[in-house]
């Protein structure tokens, strides 16, 4: 999943689901909430979904995420595994993870689903991947307008 903001404004969205090359482990339905066979059903091949990730992303942006080390090392992984070419044009890294530690030393844990309240930010982290990407950009422009 992916989100475009333009002047801090939700401007589009994306969200694919991915026919898994390997079996699912139960625990991740569980903690997910999707089945197997949803993702046979609506899902799409992996190489497609990276593709369209790049193509929503598009070059000379700033792309955020929460511990984007490991985000940026999965897609790498990922890119290598189905033979699509990782090649970022432009893209500036900020990291929330890193902004929130920095930022807000005082809280006692910086994962993103215990920074919302704190942080007075309306959204979920419900390991859905467009909740998620939602309560991210949430972090990051209370932490940012905060530092201004």
């Amino acid at each position: 999943a992916a989100a475009e903001y333009v002047n801090g404004q939700l401007e589009r969205t994306m969200n694919v689901y991915i026919h898994p090359s390997c079996e699912m482990n139960p625990f991740a339905e569980q903690i997910h909430g999707i089945s197997m066979d949803y993702l046979d059903e609506h899902g799409i091949e992996p190489s497609d979904a990276l593709r369209q990730f790049f193509d929503f992303l598009g070059s000379d942006v700033l792309l955020v995420a929460h511990n984007n080390r490991f985000d940026m090392r999965m897609l790498q992984q990922e890119c290598a595994k189905f033979d699509v070419a990782f090649e970022p044009e432009g893209v500036q890294l900020c990291d929330t993870l890193a902004l929130s530690r920095r930022l807000r030393p005082d809280l006692k844990s910086h994962a993103l689903g215990n920074l919302l309240e704190p942080l007075g930010i309306e959204g979920i982290n419900s390991h859905d991947a467009l909740d998620d990407t939602l309560a991210c950009a949430g972090v990051f422009f209370k932490l940012v307008t905060d530092a201004t």
